[in-house]
């Protein structure tokens, strides 16, 4: 289930000619594209590669070591502190396994849900959805990262 801040960024990507980038299965599946590691593979063991493949390079953006230096430190700050500062409790934990991996919910969509739940105020902030299901994957012994979860 994709939030209304999933909707919007892939909405976004689209009018702007630019391609989502995410490791969420459950937004990579919604928009029904390549990511742009598939593409640069197809590309490779094709040679030239298709159009779509060849579409879908062109639609990258080449980060400096800055612009990524940046992304990455401010990224790392706030998985941080969404890691110290959310908890989840055991009985939580089944319910956030069942809304990730049987109502196929985003990693917005789960951070949104316990947002209002908890009275949080990320909202539907991707890193905290990610912290919200690692948690939870941790205490039933599953990683998040890795099916049935991802």
């Amino acid at each position: 289930m994709l939030d209304s801040d999933d909707k919007q960024v892939i909405k976004d990507a689209r009018e702007g000619g630019a391609m989502l980038v995410t490791w969420d299965r459950v937004v990579r599946l919604e928009d029904g594209v390549m990511t742009p590691y598939e593409a640069l593979n197809q590309a490779k063991e094709t040679g030239t590669g298709t159009k779509e493949a060849k579409a879908e390079i062109s639609r990258l953006h080449e980060l400096t070591p800055a612009e990524l230096t940046v992304m990455v430190d401010m990224g790392n700050q706030t998985f941080k502190s969404f890691r110290q500062h959310i908890e989840v409790k055991r009985e939580e934990a089944k319910l956030i396994r069942q809304l990730r991996v049987k109502k196929d919910y985003s990693w917005r969509a789960i951070a949104r849900f316990y947002s209002g739940l908890w009275g949080a105020p990320w909202g539907g902030n991707q890193l905290a959805g990610m912290v919200i299901c690692e948690k939870a994957a941790k205490l039933l012994r599953e990683d998040f990262l890795q099916p049935p979860w991802n």
